[in-house]
């Protein structure tokens, strides 16, 4: 893949307040529009013949939706819309915008994986990058075999962790016992007190005496009594 001159800086987006868009919801509109749902990869690059060539590139897959971006402001619009599952960024985007770009795409989409396609293997973007755990980055001369190779197992991946997290999202609704819908704020003595006659009544419970209680409840058996008493507990 060739490369050119890169545009003028550009600035980053205001935080955008549109709520973003769930990935079930993003699966059924496309499921609407008659297409199985298909993992989304972000392509934010300035490169002209790099973009060709994964354009080209993108036409023969079936499995992925590639979408680009040329500045900050339409990289944060289509995370916002899109929710993606992979960003691929040119490092030094933008004179070195990348790295807060692509902290604003992980605010945006929290699940996202990162990918950087790096021309200057010194440059500080790449130290920045590791110091924020991103270590996915691939040399512009072999981005193309590393797509080829493993940018569709890495999408399928981020939706198999949405569709998990989702379904757990449900069962934890869903099995959610409110039997209690108001719980008291209690002084803390009257809570201890709470709490030390459930303990006694428990272990009174179990033992089915009150001498077998206190070795369960680990104290003498005449301090069980004590305390059972103080407490209003006859048994």
């Amino acid at each position: 893949m060739s490369s050119m001159n890169r545009g003028p800086r550009d600035s980053m987006a205001s935080e955008t307040s549109t709520e973003t868009r769930s990935t079930d919801e993003l699966a059924a509109r496309r499921e609407k529009l008659g297409a199985p749902y298909a993992p989304t990869v972000l392509v934010v690059d300035t490169v002209a013949g790099r973009i060709a060539s994964l354009k080209r590139w993108a036409a023969d897959q079936s499995g992925l939706r590639l979408l680009f971006a040329e500045t900050s402001a339409a990289a944060t619009e289509l995370a916002t819309r899109e929710q993606p599952e992979v960003a691929v960024i040119d490092l030094l985007f933008r004179e070195g915008r990348s790295i807060a770009l692509a902290v604003e795409l992980a605010r945006i989409a929290p699940e996202i994986e990162m990918l950087f396609i790096v021309d200057d293997g010194g440059a500080p973007e790449v130290q920045a990058a590791w110091d924020l755990g991103w270590n996915r980055l691939v040399a512009s001369n072999a981005l193309a075999g590393w797509m080829d190779r493993g940018l569709g197992p890495l999408a399928q991946l981020v939706s198999l962790k949405r569709q998990v997290a989702s379904v757990r999202h449900d069962t934890e609704r869903l099995c959610a016992g409110n039997v209690v819908p108001e719980v008291a704020a209690l002084p803390l003595g009257v809570a201890e007190r709470r709490y030390r006659e459930t303990f006694l009544r428990s272990k009174l419970a179990m033992a089915g005496g009150r001498r077998e209680a206190a070795r369960l409840a680990g104290v003498p058996y005449t301090t069980f009594c004590v305390m059972l008493r103080k407490l209003g507990i006859r048994h």
